[in-house]
């Protein structure tokens, strides 16, 4: 998300303990914050300063993901904050404490930033969307209704849990177990065929 701030307006909220609109540098100063809080912000930024030695684009503090333009008067720089908010980018963001300013935003639904609520979210930037990976898989188990789990509840359940607010599932059948075949004892063997002889005379 891009941001605009108007620069000489942030400063005079005195947001800083070090920058001071009575400092001869403090643009300079800045921007040099900007740049340093960069790369906790993944947005561009574009700062418009009321007045400077240069007008328009600086080559010399534009860099480093941070723009900064000077306006000729302050008037000048409030009119072109009002063109940036009557034409927005996406998703576009005002740091301003001016009151016309905010209202000109809010009348083109732009999302505005006190000075206070810049130096909070800056050390605490809005996480980048991450996209789901490609590969990713939904378990289907996420997409069942609740009306045909306890229907599959009531149809495989063996009873166990009835009139229970949550009835334990159970699975819809018990593996029998495997029966051993009875002990057969060896049968007996026949008795002998053998005729019996009585003792030889002599």
């Amino acid at each position: 998300m891009p941001l605009l701030i108007d620069g000489h307006n942030l400063i005079g909220a005195n947001v800083f303990e070090d920058i001071r609109l009575t400092d001869e540098d403090d643009e300079a100063r800045l921007v040099a914050r900007l740049r340093a809080w960069k790369s906790r912000y993944p947005g561009k930024i574009e700062v418009i300063f009321d007045h400077g030695i240069t007008e328009g684009r600086s080559s010399t503090l534009s860099g480093g993901g941070v723009e900064v333009r000077f306006a000729r008067n302050p008037t000048d720089a409030d009119e072109l904050i009002r063109r940036r908010v009557r034409h927005p980018k996406k998703d576009l963001i005002l740091v301003t404490n001016d009151a016309a300013l905010r209202q000109e935003a809010e009348r083109h639904n732009v999302e505005v930033w006190r000075s206070d609520d810049f130096i909070e979210n800056m050390f605490d930037p809005p996480a980048p969307k991450r996209k789901p990976p490609v590969n990713a898989q939904a378990d289907p188990g996420d997409n069942i209704p609740d009306s045909d789990v306890e229907k599959w509840m009531r149809i495989f359940g063996d009873g166990a849990g009835k009139g229970q607010e949550h009835p334990m599932w159970t699975p819809p059948f018990k593996p029998s177990k495997r029966r051993r075949p009875p002990n057969v004892k060896p049968a007996a063997p026949p008795p002998s065929s053998k005729p019996k002889h009585g003792k030889r005379k002599r």
